[in-house]
């Protein structure tokens, strides 16, 4: 009994080793695409990890980095990656997913207060759900909005709705919660913005908007694609293009 424990201990040691070089391999891939200072976080799904041999599928395979550098909008969270990735033994044992066929290949950009706060002049911006509920997504959703405007001596807070429109992205603030009086209008006026989704390095326009976590993010999706390593990166590559 304590051998069979043993075989499965060294077993599973194993399949974790051959997981962490697989993601860590993946992760400096794709910091050399993107250029990146520091590694994504690479993540893989499935345990046992070579299990993925067998069942001839990955749950997925994503890469998440933090404060990547956009140009015209600052400091940016982002993360890509791969749903339902149809893999070989040979590709669970080499780690290289490159032609894999995936069902779901999905790209989200956040912007937190400070990155929106930028857009908007607003340099002490705080971004807040305006309801004690989950949040919700879609092309849709809403948002808590307080900061100091130019002009304004104090911070103001109003509620806005984000909505996406085609391409377009547009800030509509709907109420002032709080604000000098007579200054309501000024203050809602501040936190109107329009954006061309376009202009985000998602590849795409976004399909999706919703608030978490006091970021607004913005979504992007294909299905049924296949696996490049360059669309793991958290910026647009040409590989994006395909």
């Amino acid at each position: 009994m304590l051998c069979i424990v043993v075989v499965v201990g060294l077993l599973l040691l194993a399949d974790a080793g051959l997981a962490m070089r697989t993601e860590r391999r993946t992760a400096q891939a794709v910091q050399d695409i993107a250029g990146l200072d520091v590694e994504p976080k690479v993540s893989i799904g499935g345990f046992p990890y070579t299990l993925s041999a067998l069942t001839g599928e990955f749950s997925g395979v994503s890469a998440t980095a933090l404060d990547v550098d956009v140009p015209e909008f600052g400091m940016l969270n982002a993360s890509s990656g791969y749903s339902a990735v149809e893999v070989t033994p040979a590709q669970v044992l080499s780690g290289d997913f490159s032609g894999a066929l995936a069902e779901l290949y999905t790209r989200t950009l956040s912007l937190d207060g400070v990155a929106l706060g930028n857009q908007l002049g607003i340099t002490d911006l705080e971004i807040a759900n305006p309801y004690d509920i989950s949040p919700s997504g879609g092309v849709a959703s809403e948002a808590q909005l307080t900061g100091t405007p130019p002009g304004f001596d104090q911070p103001v807070t109003i509620t806005a709705a984000l909505r996406l429109d085609g391409p377009w992205f547009h800030l509509v603030p709907r109420e002032v919660i709080d604000a000098p009086e007579s200054h309501e209008q000024d203050a809602l006026n501040a936190f109107r913005w329009d954006l061309d989704t376009r202009r985000l390095p998602l590849a795409q326009q976004a399909q999706a908007v919703y608030l978490r976590g006091g970021s607004i993010y913005f979504e992007a999706q294909r299905r049924n694609t296949t696996v490049d390593i360059r669309n793991l990166s958290p910026i647009e590559s040409s590989a994006d293009d395909n």
